[in-house]
């Protein structure tokens, strides 16, 4: 595997970055009451506002679309990124994070525009079915439904079907982790490449070094919150082992599309998803995993502000360009 420790913000090391103080002042403080689903949403909802309103500089793309993609008598609703380049271009599904129960296609704008821009492809923002009204396998559904609808409608909106990817940040990682393995499973779609942001891949077990340092402080997730969420997305104990949960429980990750990873040295996830990375390169699959000092899960959603932020969406755009050659 591939691994780089990057610092961009030079922090050194065992420092949080210090712009990080002033995101906690816009974003909701844990309530003393249990939230409904719809509540946490709305609470959500007005602090990415104010975000995006002070903090996150979005870039310009020639075109976005929002449009459905109809899939067994539903339709997903999807966001379409085009940039100003020469068709045909590489398509690159999204999924935004949340714990499979928050988020939607506003949280994930500034990284997809980013990514578009940068990484010269088309985005599709997917805002797949959400827990706990629709529990696991909803989301995975959706993603492979759009999936399926990117490769063979590609040529349609300008893109190349033999240049597909699947990209995804915390519980949207996961969601990518596991549909490169349902679609090996079944033989298709053809998934040329998978970008992994703090991705969750152990939710049967939590008890590594970087839970135990990071989980109690609340950057930017706890081990108790995480636990919520895993309750609400899943229907019984034991779908905690399916690989399309816990994609590092896998027995076989072989023959995987090449895997960039992008951890954060005060993420609780941390370590599960650097383990992700050595065990691709363990079963052959080129992968390449880099931490950002002194970030917290979901640093990469803050493009504009944080240094790691744009140095991570840098390190997207650049192995887009190059697995897309």
């Amino acid at each position: 595997m591939s691994f780089q420790i990057a610092d961009p913000a030079g922090l050194g090391g065992g420092r949080l970055d210090p712009r990080l103080k002033l995101l906690s002042r816009l974003t909701p403080k844990p309530s003393s009451q249990e939230l409904s689903p719809e509540e946490e949403r709305a609470r959500e909802q007005r602090a990415l506002n104010g975000l995006m309103r002070f903090l996150i500089r979005r870039d310009q793309v020639k075109r976005i679309e929002d449009r459905f993609i109809p899939a067994q008598g539903r339709d997903i609703p999807v966001r379409v990124y085009k940039p100003d380049a020469p068709s045909p271009l590489p398509v690159l599904v999204f999924l935004h994070g949340g714990g499979w129960v928050l988020g939607g296609l506003s949280q994930a704008d500034a990284v997809c525009r980013r990514l578009a821009k940068r990484g010269k492809c088309i985005v599709i923002s997917v805002d797949y079915r959400l827990a706990p009204e629709h529990k696991f396998p909803a989301a995975l559904e959706d993603t492979l439904a759009a999936l399926d609808w990117a490769f063979e409608n590609a040529i349609k909106f300008g893109g190349d079907s033999a240049r597909l990817g699947v990209a995804g940040g915390s519980a949207g990682g996961t969601l990518a982790a596991a549909a490169c393995l349902t679609a090996r499973q079944r033989g298709a779609p053809p998934i040329r490449f998978q970008i992994l942001f703090n991705p969750v891949t152990n939710l049967a077990q939590m008890d590594t070094d970087s839970h135990r340092q990071f989980g109690t402080q609340g950057y930017g997730i706890t081990t108790s919150m995480l636990e919520k969420r895993r309750d609400q997305y899943l229907s019984a104990q034991a779908e905690r082992l399916d690989p399309r949960v816990s994609p590092l429980l896998a027995q076989d990750l072989g023959n995987l599309p090449p895997a960039l990873i992008l951890t954060a040295e005060f993420d609780p996830l941390r370590d599960e998803a650097e383990r992700y990375a050595a065990r691709l390169e363990e079963a052959g699959v080129e992968a390449r995993c880099v931490r950002y000092q002194g970030a917290i899960h979901g640093f990469f959603n803050f493009v504009g502000f944080l240094p790691q932020a744009n140095a991570a969406l840098n390190e997207a755009a650049s192995f887009l360009r190059h697995v897309n050659r």
